[in-house]
């Protein structure tokens, strides 16, 4: 699959996971890797990109560096 396509291809799909959700990802390709960046407010969201990613990417490794960082002001619970 080119280049073009395949960035395309990976956009759309990372869109979908994201539908109304105030983030920016980023999706970078440098030969047999795809790295993902950027940050998301929910765990779940930064997985559901990386599977969104993983199910076109084909034999390329895929590195998720997406952050979760929760919205200001969501309660935090932190277990010690």
């Amino acid at each position: 699959m080119p280049n073009a396509e395949l960035k395309r291809r990976l956009r759309d799909a990372v869109e979908r996971v994201l539908r109304d959700a105030e983030v920016e990802v980023g999706i970078c390709r440098d030969k047999r890797i795809i790295t993902l960046t950027g940050r998301v407010p929910t765990r779940g969201l930064q997985i559901s990109i990386e599977d969104a990613v993983g199910r076109l990417a084909g034999d390329f490794t895929v590195v998720n560096q997406v952050k979760v960082e929760p919205p200001p002001g969501q309660r935090i619970v932190r277990l010690h």
